[in-house]
């Protein structure tokens, strides 16, 4: 069995030869997984630092870091000759909506409804693209032109991103059902094309393999250094993150029986919970935030993944 630095090595390295390699997604995963627990703020020396465990050079870091606050996700704050960064508003807004699904909240049983949005055009390009996005993360899927649905009810969620984007007046929320009766083949048809459950099901599976040999060492009670669990930690979630960007957690009602999704957050959950401690040693002791190290976790972290098992 290869040794843990190793087997890190190897994941560095898988991550470093994608293309695209995704560095900018890669520090928002940081920042909501790492930095959100930590008081929210981190300095761009100690981002630069961490970021290189994972193969992101300085400049590529700088150059993701200019792009996020372009692009309204973080902000900055300059004191003497460092700068301070932060989630904004609209970055924390988006990180957790996607929260609950990373982190393997309970289901409740699915009551058979449906939200659905009609939407009428949104002039603004970026806005649009924001709306978008936003329902994406949140479960919604176009089922045609205009007409977005989720199974599930309730909408004080979409609710607030439609105020959130200012279109409350260009979409109209609705609740539906299917009826009595309804063809139960052709409903999970519909669901399989419209929400890509194969390609989803793929990108669980590349999960599953690519993290198995550092679940197998946790599980026969292999200690990863602080430096090591954080890298194991950071590319466990953002690899979980963009297994279930195509994916919602659909009510098992209407997934396949051998759904490789539960698979995968009961390996993520026992990994995370494994390289929990050293991460946050590495953390705290590595990381700098505006006010010296970075700080005590948050009771945030603690409660992760508590619903996976």
């Amino acid at each position: 069995m290869a040794s843990p630095k190793t087997t890190v090595e190897k994941l560095v390295t898988g991550f470093t030869s994608r293309k695209p390699m995704r560095s900018t997604s890669l520090i928002i995963t940081v920042f909501g997984d790492v930095i959100s627990c930590h008081g929210g703020v981190i300095w761009l020396g100690s981002l630069v630092k961490a970021m290189s465990l994972m193969g992101i050079n300085d400049r590529l870091v700088r150059t993701s870091v200019f792009r996020l606050v372009k692009e309204d996700w973080l902000c900055a704050e300059r004191v003497g000759r460092r700068s301070y960064y932060r989630f904004t508003a609209y970055g924390e807004n988006e990180y957790q909506r996607a929260a609950s699904r990373i982190y393997g909240e309970p289901k409740n049983p699915w009551n058979g409804r449906w939200q659905l949005l009609l939407v009428r055009d949104i002039e603004e390009p970026v806005i649009r693209e924001k709306v978008r996005r936003s329902l994406q993360w949140q479960g919604f899927r176009s089922i045609s032109p205009g007409v977005f649905a989720k199974p599930e009810s309730g909408g004080i969620s979409v609710m607030q991103t439609l105020e959130e984007f200012g279109v409350k007046d260009q979409v109209i929320p609705m609740e539906a059902s299917t009826f009595e009766g309804t063809s139960k083949n052709l409903l999970s048809s519909i669901v399989a094309e419209h929400w890509h459950l194969e390609d989803v099901a793929d990108r669980y599976k590349v999960f599953l393999r690519r993290f198995d040999e550092i679940n197998s060492l946790l599980d026969g009670g292999i200690t990863f250094s602080m430096a090591d669990a954080f890298v194991v930690r950071v590319l466990l979630i953002h690899d979980l993150r963009r297994a279930i960007l195509q994916d919602i957690r659909l009510p098992d009602e209407i997934l396949p029986v051998e759904w490789p999704g539960r698979a995968a957050e009961k390996l993520a959950a026992n990994i995370y919970q494994k390289v929990g401690r050293e991460s946050v040693e590495y953390i705290r002791s590595e990381l700098e935030a505006d006010k010296g190290l970075m700080g005590q976790v948050s009771s945030e972290f603690v409660n992760r993944f508590k619903g996976a098992f």
